[in-house]
């Protein structure tokens, strides 16, 4: 498949971020804290100067929303959406499940996604209208249909101490419907894992634009479904996200998580 000078670009920010974050892993780290239990690392804060200098090498006047160091700049056609580091908690406890995920989005849509995941050596692509790709191959969303035979993943926002109600509860609801639930500590992975068949859900809160820009568009290619807790299709700015195969699993769970809050 023959990409578009964007998806290029988006590869090469990606990969430089990989390779930092690879010249730290199981080793000492300088551990900051945002929050109680929301770690940051001096892999994190390196590998995104390295992939925003790629970017703004060749172009120069697009638009960055990055999680760390507070990059905001969203006031124009072209953003590049940036998580260095998706999977820190994972990453300084030297557990492989972490990748790098980056998305552009035009106007009001996402065009590209990357996630790349290092140690288990698994790259994600997606550009609209062009399809998701694993590993250069084309992949595609499961096919079943049945929610006892259909496996989820979900993640717990870092306020769950603090507020857990909902939560909690649907993850008791889900997890009696589901074969089996799962738990990465990504979300960009979870996502890009419904892409390729290997989920057949994925459901959380209190995500941010950076966690799940790429996998957005991820499972739209790869033919699935994608709203928030409320339906809407616009959910890239919203704090919740619903990603399904089809409509008779992603229908199940919607009506679960609408049950009475």
């Amino acid at each position: 498949m023959k990409f578009s000078s964007y998806t290029n670009v988006a590869l090469a920010s990606a990969k430089i971020g990989t390779d930092v974050l690879l010249s730290y892993y199981n080793r000492k780290l300088n551990i900051e804290y945002k929050g109680e239990i929301d770690p940051v690392t001096q892999a994190d804060k390196n590998a995104q100067k390295a992939m925003i200098k790629i970017i703004r090498n060749v172009f120069p006047e697009h638009g960055i929303l990055a999680e760390e160091d507070g990059i905001k700049e969203t006031g124009k056609d072209y953003c590049w959406i940036i998580d260095p580091l998706d999977g820190t908690v994972n990453f300084v406890h030297g557990l492989p499940m972490f990748c790098v995920s980056i998305g552009l989005k035009h106007k009001d849509e996402i065009i590209v996604g990357v996630i790349y995941a290092p140690i288990m050596k698994e790259v994600f692509i997606a550009e609209k209208d062009k399809g998701a790709w694993f590993n250069g191959k084309r992949i595609n969303v499961s096919k079943n249909k049945n929610i006892i035979r259909s496996l989820a993943t979900t993640g717990f926002p870092y306020y769950f101490r603090k507020n857990s109600q909902r939560v909690m509860k649907n993850f008791d609801n889900i997890v009696h419907e589901a074969q089996g639930v799962r738990r990465l500590g990504s979300a960009a992975l979870d996502l890009a894992y419904v892409a390729c068949g290997r989920f057949e859900f994925f459901w959380e809160e209190g995500l941010k634009p950076w966690d799940i820009a790429a996998g957005i568009l991820m499972i739209k290619e790869a033919g699935g479904i994608i709203s928030d807790y409320d339906g809407s299709k616009d959910a890239l700015f919203g704090t919740t996200l619903l990603a399904a195969n089809n409509w008779t699993v992603y229908s199940k769970i919607f009506g679960i998580i609408n049950e009475k809050r």
